[in-house]
């Protein structure tokens, strides 16, 4: 089932209305076809610790609409009022993949599926243990720190109430009711902060299943290299509240960066709340990403790492799925800034996997194309865009790049032009931004030799109505009306990148694409 944005109320407030799935656009599927490869692709789950102390939420609040530098820092995404609904979020989505057993176009059935990148939102060790347990099956406790009580910016202790979060049990005695509620129309949600933490058993894709490493695979917040203060401090009592009285917001977000180098702001004497330590935050070490999945018992093993990944300490492979050659990238760049690039050794490696392939060529990467132009390098030289574009270009039997990153649904053609060599860039959203979407892909050759790609958004299968909000499937139905609602992102508030910008054109969801036959 698929969802609109309802019509606004006097606060802004949109419920969530049933529509019927769009339909496909751009070429006519072959009624006839030999499958290349039929493949979910999730993207961005960013399974999220929202309680983990790490987290600069405070930073946030300069990207409301009512903050006077607002222009200037965009949007920030250290918080997001329903972050601690993103482990039932993937839970949905696994359940309205499994009910999927062929491409709708095609009829052929389901290969595989692949999740690029950013699995997790802040490279914690126990956020990567929730993601694996959601797509292997596994029994899932989705909390942290102390068990019995919920620690995070939204709690509603009296002690520390803050207004410019979003406090789902209501206004303490004594205090004003929260901006979100007050001026932006979100609900009260009684027992939201218990029945989120609850423990459940995962459903588990039925497909096998490959990783891509992501920025906030990798690096706090997606940007910042974990150090040892910042180590400490993800396992620690104390959560930050604001910036120290000794460092400017101008200089913070400054050290936040596109491309590196980035960092945390020293903690000095910034203002703190006590949380209950939890050593599970602790920050993962290189290589530890391929090896947890190694460890984890789903299908195939390592979901495409393998032995070779950990002892290297790389996240990069290839893989046979389907009729072609699945590359999978690593576009993190291990010394900071959540934009992407290669280092030497990956790009080398990267041109020899396809000039020594037999078959049609499909890359993934966490980042596309189009944004690896992180070239920080204190230590050797990163690869980016135009020579990674230039060098793929001589390859005609690359045909497909598979990316997220930016939340949206975006399909671009790279190459001169449709006819000669190029490939298609295809973005798909996330699962913690509206519209909460997946994809199934569909590679397939006509009889006359042309390769058809076709697209289809999937929705999880939370219902427009959350209910009660305990259970995992009405606990992503409210996370889906709430990213809807997000205010930083309302076109009419002035949002630089409003919810259209994250649903995208017509054209690049339901959509048929085409390469013509290759000598």
């Amino acid at each position: 089932m698929a969802f609109k944005r309802g019509r606004p109320n006097e606060l802004g407030w949109r419920d969530l209305e049933p529509i019927s799935d769009p339909p496909h656009l751009g070429y006519s599927f072959p009624r006839e076809s030999e499958p290349l490869l039929v493949m979910h692709h999730l993207s961005d789950l960013h399974v999220c610790d929202a309680q983990s102390p790490i987290r600069p939420e405070f930073l946030d609040r300069w990207a409301d609409p009512d903050s006077p530098i607002r222009e200037q820092v965009g949007t920030i995404g250290t918080y997001r009022p329903h972050s601690m609904l993103s482990p039932h979020v993937v839970e949905a989505m696994v359940q309205s993949l499994n009910q999927i057993q062929v491409g709708p176009l095609s009829g052929h059935p389901i290969d595989a599926a692949i999740v690029s990148g950013d699995t997790t939102d802040n490279a914690q060790l126990n956020e990567v243990n929730w993601y694996l347990a959601l797509l292997d099956g596994l029994p899932i406790r989705p909390d942290s720190g102390a068990f019995e009580k919920y620690e995070g910016v939204m709690d509603d202790g009296a002690d520390h109430y803050d207004v410019k979060y979003w406090h789902p049990h209501g206004t303490p005695a004594g205090r004003a009711d929260d901006d979100a509620r007050n001026k932006y129309g979100y609900p009260v949600v009684p027992g939201l902060l218990d029945s989120c933490r609850t423990p459940f058993k995962a459903t588990g894709l039925n497909v096998p299943w490959f990783a891509v490493h992501g920025n906030h695979d990798a690096l706090l917040q997606g940007t910042v290299t974990p150090n040892e203060t910042t180590s400490i401090e993800m396992m620690g009592n104390k959560r930050y509240e604001s910036l120290p009285s000794t460092l400017s917001l101008e200089a913070t977000l400054g050290a936040f960066n596109e491309t590196g180098p980035a960092d945390y702001p020293a903690s000095s004497d910034a203002k703190y709340v006590e949380v209950t330590a939890d050593v599970e935050r602790r920050a993962l070490e290189r290589g530890q990403f391929a090896a947890l999945h190694l460890s984890s018992p789903g299908s195939p093993k390592g979901h495409g790492f393998g032995e070779k990944n950990v002892n290297e300490k790389t996240m990069y492979y290839s893989t046979d799925v389907g009729r072609v050659k699945l590359i999978v990238i690593d576009s993190v760049n291990e010394f900071g800034g959540w934009q992407g690039s290669l280092d030497e050794i990956q790009f080398a490696w990267l041109e020899s996997e396809i000039a020594n392939s037999t078959q049609p060529v499909v890359l993934s990467s966490h980042h596309p194309l189009t944004l690896m132009f992180n070239d920080y390098a204190p230590i050797g030289r990163r690869v980016c865009r135009d020579e990674i574009r230039e060098m793929l270009l001589k390859y005609p039997l690359v045909i497909l790049w598979l990316a997220g990153h930016e939340h949206r649904h975006h399909v671009e053609w790279i190459g001169p032009e449709e006819a000669e060599h190029g490939f298609w860039l295809v973005e798909t959203a996330s699962h913690i931004d509206w519209p909460q979407q997946s994809r199934t892909v569909e590679v397939v050759r006509s009889t006359n030799g042309d390769i058809y790609i076709g697209l289809s958004v999937v929705d999880h299968n939370g219902s427009s109505d959350y209910g009660s909000a305990q259970t995992p499937g009405e606990l992503a139905a409210l996370s889906r009306v709430l990213s809807a609602n997000v205010w930083q992102r309302r076109e009419e508030l002035g949002a630089r990148h409003g919810f259209s910008w994250y649903e995208g054109i017509p054209e690049a969801k339901n959509t048929v694409l085409r390469i013509r036959e290759r000598e």
